[in-house]
């Protein structure tokens, strides 16, 4: 499950989280920064830094957990810039995911 974490509804990261997560409390994978974290009442605990680094971007809250607004194209590299370009667009919906379909050619009955 995604969030959109930031302050004053001003977007700062966009995170993986799992989906039973506590909104107080919780571990978190920013896809647009790749590192781990922590959230603990609107505090960022950065995860790898020694003694662990708290940020400055001052309290942070979840703006969101609209999974239709926070989709993005895995396919493709940087794809998060789209969820941030349109974030003050509340009627945003994100493009369905694409099932990937193998070519008929791979299905070549080939035991392994």
């Amino acid at each position: 499950m995604r969030l959109m974490l930031g302050t004053e509804n001003a977007p700062s990261l966009l995170v993986e989280v799992a989906n039973d997560y506590n909104p107080t409390s919780f571990k978190f994978r920013v896809i647009n920064g790749a590192w781990d974290g922590v959230f603990t009442n609107g505090h960022i605990t950065v995860l790898g830094c020694p003694g662990g680094a708290w940020s400055d971007l001052g309290i942070t809250e979840i703006l969101t957990d609209n999974q239709d607004r926070l989709r993005s194209d895995f396919t493709q590299f940087g794809s998060y810039d789209e969820v941030f370009n349109n974030f003050d667009n509340p009627n945003y919906i994100a493009p369905e995911y694409k099932k990937f379909e193998p070519p008929a050619y791979w299905d070549d009955d080939i035991a392994f």
